[in-house]
This record gives C-alpha cells, structure tokens and sequence, in this order.
C-alpha cells in the first residue's frame, strides 16, 4: 500500500515560454512482514500544458525524516526528473 505526501510544488518558466510544474512527493511504502514496516521514497511529477510525466526512487530509507529532508532539497533546488535519480542518489550517500 502506498501513500503520497505532497511537499512542495514549483512553477519553473522554460525557454520558450512554457510554464512547468513540479509536485514533490513523499512515498511511504507499507511491508507487512509480521508487522506493519513503513519505507520512504521520492515521486515528482511534472505538469506541463495536458502532459503529466512521473519519476519514482525506490524506497530509500525507513527515515520518514531524513526522506522528507532529501524532498525538500530537491524542491528548495527546482530539481527535475532528469537528474531527480543521479542527485537522490548522492545525497543518500551523505546520510551513510
């Protein structure tokens, strides 16, 4: 069972003019394994004019807080689904 938190949204203006926003989600994962496990994950979505793109990590850490600290950063940064993968994955490596 998932669960979505919305964080934050950004509207970012592009080259030609076009306004894109992003909504920056917290992902909690449940696992039953003889007790109820929550993981954290990231989702952005990406809305621009009828078109909804989405990008997804896999659950990163059973810190809801220390998940929710990385989304911030990327929406206090305007991170997009691009490089959404490569930065999460180097700001987790700060955490270990």
């Amino acid at each position: 069972m998932r669960k979505l938190y919305l964080e934050g949204t950004k509207i970012m203006i592009m080259e030609d003019n076009k306004e894109v926003q992003l909504d920056y989600y917290l992902v909690e994962d449940y696992k039953d394994r003889g007790q109820d496990i929550s993981l954290y994950g990231i989702k952005i979505v990406k809305h621009l004019e009828n078109y909804m793109e989405t990008e997804y990590t896999d659950p990163i850490s059973y810190s809801r807080e220390i998940v929710k600290e990385i989304a911030h950063k990327l929406w206090d940064n305007g991170v997009t689904l691009i490089s959404m993968l490569e930065i999460v994955d180097d700001l987790v490596s700060d955490y270990i």
